[in-house]
């Protein structure tokens, strides 16, 4: 979960849209980003936590003005029951523990969603809201405002397991 989260976290946008989308995913791996992420300790943070089911975890941070805030979880997920068809490109959803991020700026209680993609209309651009379908969210922020912002981590119903390792 953690070398796929730093992979898309660092990968180069290569659709028409900001954001993952169906032909190229979260983009062109970049092997040269992701080890400046990791060498830039001072501003950039790889965590490995555990989430226990219904208990979210909050962690606060302040932002520069116009710098932009990129957060990425990633996880494995439990194996869910594989669903008898013969359809290509099943659209049944198959997470098992649904994790959620989100973002508040402090001083409006702005909320702010990670990426979503429509399968119904595989060739939209990427919009933000509640992901339900994907071990991966990411949210980005190209000009936030500066100030404090909280990010929370939870889940939706209970974790199979009790606990949710994740990046």
């Amino acid at each position: 979960a953690s070398l796929k989260g730093l992979a898309i976290h660092t990968a180069d946008e290569a659709g028409t849209s900001a954001g993952p989308d169906y032909k190229f995913g979260w983009g062109l791996l970049n092997i040269a980003s992701a080890v400046t992420f990791i060498n830039d300790s001072a501003t950039n943070k790889i965590e490995e936590r555990i989430l226990a089911s219904g208990t979210p975890q909050n962690i606060l941070f302040s932002a520069d003005a116009g710098k932009p805030i990129k957060i990425t979880i990633s996880w494995t997920d439990k194996s869910g029951t594989p669903v008898s068809s013969n359809l290509l490109n099943n659209p049944t959803k198959m997470l098992v523990n649904d994790l959620d991020i989100r973002l508040t700026r402090m001083s409006d209680n702005m909320v702010f969603n990670p990426y979503i993609l429509d399968p119904a209309n595989p060739a939209n651009a990427a919009t933000t809201g509640d992901n339900n379908r994907d071990n991966v969210e990411m949210i980005y922020l190209a000009t936030p405002d500066a100030g404090n912002y909280t990010l929370t981590i939870s889940n939706k119903g209970n974790i199979v397991g009790s606990t949710q390792p994740y990046t």
